[in-house]
């Protein structure tokens, strides 16, 4: 019995010493298992608006040298685009107690936008003026893009409010953009310490734009 009770104290003590040093103050956003909706909206000459369902998984597995995450992206057919769109991928992102980063939903007609712009990510703790810079490698099936690399920005601007399920809480406001030969995607996020990202904006320099929110979100 009392090496039953061992047995429990440390593997109880280890998880959570391993949730600690994982997650920001031991909230982990993206554990097995969790998923979240979005409504995305793909918008071409202010007028053309596609319609996608957007679930984003986290599983346990790896993936590489990442945590496994998966996209399930469905379009709903309109006038414009009357075939059915279903599309599952496979990619990874990383969370641990002082960063978070994960890749975007790439397919259909957002596969660009969302390429280029910066990728969801922040330092943890938050602070207003922080600046991430980096640079992207663009490999196969990035068409002109392939080969070369993309340079790109994200600042936190500002705190927010946000109220999920009638309870409020603060957020914060991240913008920036991405650059390669003569190609820019900007991007606008609203990230929560609860939820994570809950709403991306972007626009880029052939009119094009795309956003994704979180359902049962309100932004003020």
């Amino acid at each position: 019995m009392k090496a039953n009770l061992l047995i429990f104290f440390l593997a109880t003590f280890f998880s959570c010493t391993h949730k600690n040093e994982d997650c920001f103050e031991s909230n982990c956003l993206f554990a097995s298992g969790n998923t979240s909706v979005y409504d995305g909206y793909f918008i071409q000459n202010n007028s053309d608006t596609t319609h996608y369902i957007i679930t984003l998984k986290a599983g346990g597995e790896k993936f590489l040298l990442q945590k496994k995450l998966k996209y399930i992206a469905e379009r709903t057919p309109n006038k414009n685009n009357p075939d059915h769109f279903l599309s599952e991928s496979t990619t990874g992102f990383k969370e641990t107690e002082n960063r978070i980063w994960l890749h975007p939903p790439r397919v259909d007609k957002f596969k660009f936008i969302t390429q280029l712009a910066p990728y969801p990510e922040v330092n943890l703790p938050l602070q207003i003026g922080d600046t991430i810079a980096g640079s992207i490698k663009m490999v196969a099936n990035w068409g002109e893009w392939s080969g070369h690399s993309s340079e790109y920005y994200l600042t936190v601007e500002a705190d927010t409010a946000v109220t999920f399920m009638d309870n409020k809480e603060d957020g914060y406001l991240l913008r920036g953009c991405g650059n390669i030969l003569n190609d820019t995607s900007c991007v606008s996020y609203i990230f929560s310490l609860t939820k994570g990202f809950i709403y991306a904006g972007y626009e880029n320099n052939k009119g094009e734009a795309f956003e994704m929110k979180m359902r049962s979100v309100e932004i003020q």
